[in-house]
């Protein structure tokens, strides 16, 4: 005989599993989510190449990418190797490549040997002086990653050039930590 105190256990209704099962899905999701953002390191591949003035002589081989939202600019900064120095970290040398709100592209080079510390000159290139000037920039993907190719062939007014080919992927938001504040 059946206790009248006896509570048979009872499913919860199809609706509360539905909606069980969509928060256990964007709980993994935005799991998945956290550890892509949180590996910054794109990759770059090729050189830029500069000789005589404006920019100066030098030759950089980007070896990573980053978002520019770290810094407030929609676009990607491709950086040599980062550097460390008592307890700043950053990068001397590389190309930014800047929305310029229209559809296009600006690019500012960074020369290595005209840096202090990790703030270094930075030169816009001229587009009008490019014989070449190919930028792609794609959109972030669901990983809030980016990735592209540049192409530059220029030769300034003041007897210098620029050449640049390079092909980017992967180029992530860098993750705010410790003593990294320069990057």
């Amino acid at each position: 005989m059946r206790s009248p105190f006896s509570v048979t256990p009872s499913k919860p209704p199809a609706k509360w599993r539905a909606v069980k099962a969509a928060l256990l899905v964007a709980a993994i999701l935005a799991l998945l989510l956290t550890v892509f953002r949180s590996h910054p390191r794109g990759t770059v591949e090729g050189e830029i190449r500069s000789t005589g003035a404006p920019i100066g002589d030098f030759v950089v081989r980007p070896v990573t990418c980053f978002s520019g939202n770290h810094w407030s600019f929609d676009g990607v900064w491709l950086v040599t190797e980062t550097l460390t120095e008592g307890d700043r970290s950053g990068f001397r040398g590389g190309l930014k490549l800047v929305d310029d709100g229209v559809g296009g592209w600006d690019a500012y080079v960074e020369n290595p040997n005209a840096c202090r510390g990790f703030k270094c000159r930075q030169t816009r290139v001229d587009r009008g002086r490019c014989r070449t000037f190919d930028v792609a920039v794609s959109e972030a993907n669901a990983f809030l990653r980016t990735g592209g190719h540049v192409a530059f062939d220029c030769a300034f007014p003041e007897g210098g050039t620029l050449q640049a080919a390079l092909a980017f992927d992967g180029c992530a938001e860098v993750p705010t930590h410790g003593g990294d504040a320069d990057l």
